[in-house]
């Protein structure tokens, strides 16, 4: 019979193994070879299902040596000993820290990927989800997954936690389904190449900063039925041009648009009754102020720090006494009575050129005259419905937009265009392109407007044009290249 004391002294060095680390249990129940790769998981064991989780423990869960690379496939069903699971959900943190996978292809039977799933993956380039069947995206499953370019989101996806693909730096284009209600705390957080995002006429709120440093971002449509946009959601977003805020917003929050430094027009709807501290701080290119509430909407401090007051503020037909007196409208120099109908203008490419507005619609009439403006060897082309005017004389009755489309224009002269072997000669009334057969041709003329368009059939190929002239020849999307056509003999 073992004393009391031998038995006390096991326990103690059975304590310290276990404080140790030593037998302690693993973090999952089985693992399994797949494709080459072996994954480990949690099962249950009653319902016959799988969760795929990680090797390790909270301290690390993927020690180097152990971590997956390069390709990676998550199977729907796995078999071990006999028994085959179905593998229903990636757990928290199963492949956090795995900064060697490089692509993934996830199995149609998955319905959850946990918290932190994919935290890390620094390689991490793409990701295969099948096109429904997940319900849900943890928290900050994908951050810092800095080579992710796209994601397919399922069409049943309905919860997103916070900051899902927040420091996802090459993402450059999501479309979120029409299932999704909801856009959480820091989802896109310095997401630096975000550029195109399609958001569901399903949403009713954006959390806070969650658009924080997308500063490749340059319009969001927001719909209507958006009741709660958070603080400092678009906080920094540096190129954003311009944002129509939804008929059903009460109050534009603390820093919202702040550091939106190309931010230009803004038309805040007639629900919005209070805008908060700094909401527009910062917005120093902020040119035009569109308000439809009759009743001066309460302004918090800073709301529109280094915003210049002299910039048109559009203000409800009958409303300037209100807003003439209200305490910081009245700051501004320029309220503009007007109708109340919508004009959007801006140019398709804000590195090419920019459009103004030359004549404003007024209460008594709503003609206004708007013009786009190109940049030094650029060249105005046509506006977004095919028009080739400019300046451009709209009657505003009906919510307009407008977008200028502007082309580079070479500073040199008739030179051969870079990577084609293609010349442009001037003829007495013609120009003549060689080297183009079986390419588009565009011409222009110096104001911008498309004279004609061919595909070239020969070498060299032959335009006649109406008038001597400057004009801009197009070759293949090609910057265009000017030629002066003398009178025809």
């Amino acid at each position: 019979m073992k004393s009391p004391m031998n038995i006390a002294r096991r326990l103690v060095v059975i304590s310290m193994l276990l404080f140790m680390g030593i037998g302690t249990a693993s973090a999952y129940d089985i693992s399994v070879v797949t494709a080459g790769k072996r994954l480990y998981y949690n099962v249950d064991n009653d319902k016959g299902t799988a969760v795929v989780t990680y090797y390790g423990d909270s301290n690390n869960y993927w020690p180097t040596n152990r971590q997956p690379s390069d390709s990676l496939f998550i199977p729907s069903t796995i078999t071990y000993q006999g028994r085959t699971y179905v593998v229903n959900a990636i757990g928290d943190h199963a492949f956090s820290n795995c900064t060697r996978i490089k692509d993934v292809i996830v199995g149609d039977s998955i319905t959850s990927i946990g918290d932190y799933a994919f935290q890390y993956c620094s390689l991490l380039r793409s990701i295969t989800l099948a096109p429904s069947g997940i319900t849900r995206i943890g928290t900050s499953a994908f951050e810092s997954c800095i080579a992710l370019k796209k994601i397919p989101v399922p069409q049943t996806l309905n919860s997103l936690g916070e900051g899902v693909f927040a420091v996802c730096r090459q993402l450059d284009s999501i479309v979120l389904p029409n299932t999704v209600t909801r856009l959480p705390n820091h989802l896109f957080y310095a997401c630096n190449s975000l550029m195109t995002l399609t958001i569901p006429a399903s949403l009713t709120s954006i959390g806070d900063f969650t658009f924080r440093e997308c500063n490749r971002l340059r319009t969001i449509d927001l719909p209507n039925s958006v009741t709660h946009i958070g603080n400092s959601a678009f906080v920094e977003c540096s190129n954003l041009q311009y944002i129509y805020l939804p008929e059903s917003l009460d109050t534009i929050k603390a820093y919202t648009f702040r550091n939106c430094t190309h931010l230009s027009h803004v038309r805040i709807p007639a629900s919005v009754y209070r805008i908060e501290s700094n909401a527009f701080a910062n917005a120093s290119n902020l040119n035009d102020i569109v308000v439809l509430n009759t009743q001066p909407p309460t302004l918090g401090n800073n709301t529109f720090l280094d915003v210049d007051r002299a910039i048109s503020v559009h203000i409800p037909c009958g409303t300037y006494d209100q807003y003439s007196a209200a305490e910081g409208w009245n700051e501004f120099t320029h309220l503009i009575e007007y109708p109340g109908y919508k004009l959007q203008y801006y140019a398709a490419d804000t590195s090419m050129g920019t459009v103004e507005v030359v004549v404003e619609p007024t209460c008594t009439d709503s003609t206004a005259v708007v013009r786009a403006v190109p940049f030094r060897n650029h060249q105005f082309t046509h506006w977004n419905d095919g028009d080739t005017t400019n300046p451009r004389t709209v009657d505003v009755t009906i919510d307009s937009i407008l977008i200028a489309h502007f082309i580079y224009v070479e500073p040199i002269g008739i030179d051969p265009l870079p990577t084609l072997e293609t010349t442009i000669t001037s003829l007495p009334g013609l120009i003549q392109i060689a080297g183009a057969e079986g390419l588009d041709i565009n011409i222009f003329d110096i104001t911008g407007r498309l004279c004609s368009t061919i595909r070239s059939a020969a070498s060299p190929q032959r335009i006649a044009v109406d008038r001597p002239g400057v004009y801009l020849v197009q070759i293949a999307g090609r910057p265009a290249r000017k030629v002066v056509v003398l009178p025809a003999r």
